[in-house]
């Protein structure tokens, strides 16, 4: 800077100064030097001196010099480029080129006022009576503007001010207390400051409003927006959670099972009670100005009683209307006839005409705390725990909660006239655009704008007080009043400044590791890094709550909307590719989001490179082929001895097969031998069992007859059982000669096994008058199978017996070229030919599942197929039977 003969550096002037105010040293000229963007002439410069003022323009080319007798006192301060000197009298006076004026400021300054000047952002304040005024220059005179007040500058050692205009924070820079920030107080608080009734302390519930601009609280404090106004005594009658004020103005109050009433026209100094059976749970106010009530169950079960009393008819006691499943904790009148309810588990629709208590079920078993309903229609209900819901043309809707989901406990909602509703929580008040709440009901937008108030804006607690009724008023569509932990929150919605998060968001740096880099159209990034992080920032002066920045990451790795710290955005080692960095935040009222977003790429390796994917693949292809050609020779060498192995192990397997399908046949004519041989025990033992029942019925009717003897008949029925004994004895010893697996036969005599049969059938043929022939040669020996012979003789003679009275069986047998003829004859009744020519054929084929007519000849021809033997029946009705059996010996 050049310097001007006769004035020092400018700078020199800002090393010594004094409280930040431009009171010039005593042998230091002193500079005060506006921006030429401020001044329609370009720009002034003013030196002071110890005996004058000079003017000078923006190249230091002295235009005007003032005369003036410096003292320790002065305070100096420039706006617009003029240059102004704090006066004694309340006044000020102001150098220009025309000369030096006196005016007076348009307040009274007190005893000592004090200019603080900030050069830099062109700002001057006066402070005066600990009173801290902004000075502007308005049209070529100054305006002040109280920014605050009860606040001591001096003792505070205040030497630097700064305020945000627009979000109207002031900061304060002090030289032992650091920087103090002052925000506008919007919210104001009510509380009795000379007394309290009883059990108040400051914390406050139900409240109603009871005159123009004034509202009365369960504790009988009546507040207006300048204090507590009057208490009348109804706090020692009331549980504070419930207060009703009626068309004539007399104040309803309960106490666990006592329903109060003070009347207005007695001053509320005489009190008439009603007492119910058991705890009131809720009153209100219907339409027609009764009071509803609802009491708990008189049993102590579940559910309650709903009662209405009309204040006009004092003298009748209140009238029950019907029972509650579940007692209710807030309601509302629809009509006269529809009322909804809250309740500890849930919202019911109750019809008085038709005594109906209906459960919305979309809502579910939740504490209703506090039903606002604006239309017949609509209804918005606040629940503890589970947030908030609207139940619109008969569809639930519940509504999403801010970011750390303080709206969970909803206390109490309160819409004013500009389409705000302002929702009381533990954690402040939240002030939400209804048309907001619509548009997510109506699926048009996914997310939410909330904006909190806390105590940072004014309150002295941020915990507001819920389940009581009314919760809040809107006194005269102006005020609204809220109860909470530490007195009554009073505001004008109309009036509240909503510092919304406007502001568009910037990526300051983008840093990898320990390296930053700045935002660039084109981002290219090396792979050998730990992490990313993306520095994000968002001018905002207001509540951090309200500004939720969140960030979401697009690329070869996803990550969904997730909400950022510190502003940050982090990720950890991401593989090679393009990537999309997106951040948004919701940008107040209207819940339109606003985005920036960032481009960027990371490297790949050679190895993750597409030329090398493509060798790799190439490289892989071949190894698989060679491997593969490999493979195949492998196989087919394996494959060859494998075929052998298969050859040599079917020529076994065959073998096998063959050894088994024998043993099977073996076996399967094995159990057929033995089935037929039950049969056959059977049916042999039936005959000789038979003849002896009937010969000793005969003898038991006639053992009294004397011309009767019974030797006879006790010689056959001996001569049965032996032969029975016999034929189980020769059956045994079968059996143990087939257990032991004997595959020799043996040759023995056709004539004895011919003999024993007919021995055995000896007395039956006797009791039918029949002779038993036995013609077979005495020395005729044969090796069939003796036992399954037996049978068959045993079956034909059995079958012949059977048939013949009076008559003779003859047998006969003849061998001739290694064929065995085994014939039987009788001379008894003799076949049908068609019964004849029936087992004939049967002989031929196998048996089939059809009824059998005579089990004798069907185990014969059983026993001849397993034998290989043959049969021939020559038969006919009344001349006799002769059967012949044929095998090969």
């Amino acid at each position: 800077m050049k310097k001007i003969e006769g004035f020092p550096y400018p700078e020199d002037f800002f090393k010594n100064p004094t409280k930040n105010s431009y009171i010039p040293h005593p042998t230091v000229s002193f500079v005060i030097k506006g921006r030429a963007s401020a001044f329609s002439s370009g720009g002034h410069t003013y030196i002071v001196n110890k005996n004058s003022i000079g003017l000078y323009d923006k190249n230091f080319k002295h235009e005007q010099q003032f005369g003036y007798k410096y003292k320790d006192s002065s305070q100096f301060f420039s706006l617009k480029g003029n240059l102004y000197l704090l006066g004694e009298n309340n006044n000020y006076a102001i150098c220009t080129s025309k000369g030096t004026f006196y005016k007076n400021f348009d307040i009274k300054t007190g005893k000592a006022p004090r200019i603080y000047s900030n050069a830099f952002a062109e700002q001057t304040f006066l402070y005066s009576g600990n009173k801290l005024y902004h000075i502007q220059n308005i049209d070529g005179k100054l305006k002040t503007r109280l920014i605050f007040e009860d606040f001591d500058c001096e003792s505070s050692n205040i030497v630097s001010i700064y305020f945000d205009l627009q979000n109207e924070i002031l900061f304060l820079g002090s030289t032992n207390k650091g920087l103090l920030v002052v925000k506008k107080k919007l919210f104001e608080h009510n509380a009795t400051s000379y007394y309290h009734p009883s059990g108040t302390d400051d914390v406050y519930y139900a409240m109603e409003q009871y005159a123009p601009g004034s509202i009365l609280t369960s504790t009988g404090e009546i507040f207006n927006k300048n204090g507590t106004s009057a208490i009348i005594d109804i706090g020692n009658y009331t549980d504070k959670y419930t207060l009703i004020i009626d068309k004539n103005g007399d104040v309803w109050t309960k106490e666990h099972a006592i329903l109060s009433r003070f009347t207005k026209s007695s001053g509320f100094k005489q009190r008439k009670e009603w007492v119910f059976k058991n705890t009131i749970s809720a009153l209100a106010k219907g339409k027609d100005g009764s009071i509803y009530i609802s009491v708990f169950n008189e049993s102590g079960k579940k559910g309650g009683f709903l009662y209405n009393f009309k204040p006009w008819t004092p003298k009748v006691a209140p009238k029950k209307l019907m029972y509650l499943s579940a007692a209710a904790s807030e309601i509302k009148d629809v009509n006269g006839n529809d009322l909804w309810a809250g309740s500890w588990n849930g919202l019911y629709k109750i019809n008085l005409r038709k005594k109906s208590f209906k459960k919305i079920k979309q809502i579910g078993n939740v504490h209703v705390r506090n039903i606002y309903m604006p239309s017949s229609n609509e209804l918005w209900a606040c629940t503890y725990n589970k947030g908030y819901f609207l139940l619109k043309n008969g569809k639930v809707t519940k509504l999403p909660l801010d970011s750390k989901a303080y709206l969970q406990t909803a206390h109490c909602i309160i819409e004013d006239k500009s389409g705000y509703f302002w929702i009381t929580t533990n954690k402040g008040i939240f002030q939400v655009k209804k048309q907001d709440l619509y548009d997510y009901a109506d699926n048009k937008i996914k997310s939410i704008y909330y904006h909190i108030y806390d105590k940072d804006i004014g309150f002295k607690n941020n915990e507001f007080n819920g389940g009581c009724n009314p919760c809040g008023v809107y006194a005269d569509k102006e005020i609204v009043f809220f109860p909470s932990m530490d007195g009554v929150v009073y505001f004008n919605p109309a009036y509240i400044e909503n510092r919304e998060p406007l502001n568009n968001i910037y990526t300051d740096e983008i840093r990898i590791d320990n390296k930053r880099y700045s935002v660039q159209d084109t981002l290219v990034f090396g792979r050998n890094f730990e992490r990313i992080q993306f520095l994000l920032s968002s001018p905002f002066y207001g509540n951090p709550y309200n500004q939720n920045i969140e960030a979401k990451l697009e690329g070869p790795v996803e990550q969904d909307w997730a909400a950022i710290a510190d502003n940050t955005a982090s990720f950890s080692t991401l593989p090679p590719g393009d990537y999309i960095f997106t951040a948004r935040k919701l940008g107040g009222f209207g819940s339109k989001y606003i985005y920036t977003t960032i481009h960027f790429y990371i490297n790949p390796a050679f190895w993750q490179t597409k030329c090398f994917t493509v060798f790799l693949i190439i490289v892989i292809l071949l190894l698989g082929y060679g491997t593969y050609v490999l493979r195949v020779r492998y196989i087919k060498h394996k494959n060859i001895q494998l075929e052998k192995q298969v050859i040599l192990k079917t020529e076994q397997l065959y073998g096998t097969i063959a050894a088994l399908r024998k043993t099977k046949d073996e076996l399967s004519a094995q159990v057929t031998n033995h089935k037929n041989l039950v049969t056959t025990i059977t049916h042999d033992i039936k005959s000789p069992l038979n003849f002896m029942a009937i010969t000793g019925r005969y003898l038991f009717n006639n053992i009294d007859n004397p011309k009767k003897t019974a030797k006879e008949d006790i010689k056959a029925i001996y001569t049965s059982s032996q032969q029975l004994y016999n034929f189980v004895d020769q059956f045994l010893v079968y059996a143990k000669e087939t257990d032991s697996n004997n595959d020799e036969p043996k040759p023995y005599s056709l004539y004895v096994l011919a003999q024993e049969k007919l021995a055995f059938f000896k007395n039956i043929a006797s009791a039918e008058k029949t002779m038993l022939i036995n013609s077979v040669d005495p020395n005729l020996k044969i090796s069939i199978n003796r036992h399954l012979l037996s049978i068959i003789l045993h079956n034909l003679i059995d079958n012949a017996v059977k048939n013949t009275f009076d008559g003779k069986i003859t047998t006969k047998a003849s061998l001739s070229n290694g064929k065995l003829q085994i014939n039987i004859t009788d001379n008894g009744n003799g076949m049908d030919p068609e019964k004849a020519k029936y087992y004939q054929d049967l002989s031929t084929k196998a048996l089939t599942a059809e009824k059998q007519n005579s089990i004798g000849l069907h185990i014969i021809i059983n026993l001849l197929a397993i034998m290989d033997g043959a049969l021939l029946i020559e038969s006919s009705r009344g001349s006799g039977t002769s059967v012949t059996i044929t095998f090969m010996q």
